[in-house]
């Protein structure tokens, strides 16, 4: 499915992978979350991701050793979360956004009793 597009080969790839998959645009977990930290973000992310899901397809990665990006589809909409030592990023169209938020939020208020 790659192309020539220079956002096809590294270090552009991901912009390929947000193009491919109609998130050029899509929300940001952190500009949701601004008083969230990246580590905060970084450590529940995944149980809130498990919370809300229902069916899960990863539809593409590219990782190297110190982690990297990958687009699933969860409950039916794309996902990119890209993971690594320097950075934590998760971008999805708003309805999706909306649930994660929603989850991480709720295990926010459950954990702090």
């Amino acid at each position: 499915m790659q192309n020539d597009s220079p956002e096809d080969h590294y270090p552009l790839y991901p912009l390929g992978m947000l193009r491919r998959h109609g998130l050029v645009g899509a929300q940001d977990l952190a500009e949701r979350l601004p008083s969230w930290s990246e580590s905060e973000l970084r450590d529940a992310f995944w149980p809130a991701y498990r919370a809300i899901r229902t069916t899960d397809i990863e539809l593409e990665q590219c990782f190297g050793i110190d982690g990297g990006e990958r687009v699933m589809q969860l409950n039916g909409q794309p996902i990119f979360v890209s993971e690594d030592i320097w950075n934590f990023q998760v971008r999805a169209g708003a309805d999706l956004m909306d649930a994660l938020v929603a989850a991480l939020e709720g295990q926010r208020a459950a954990s702090r009793g």
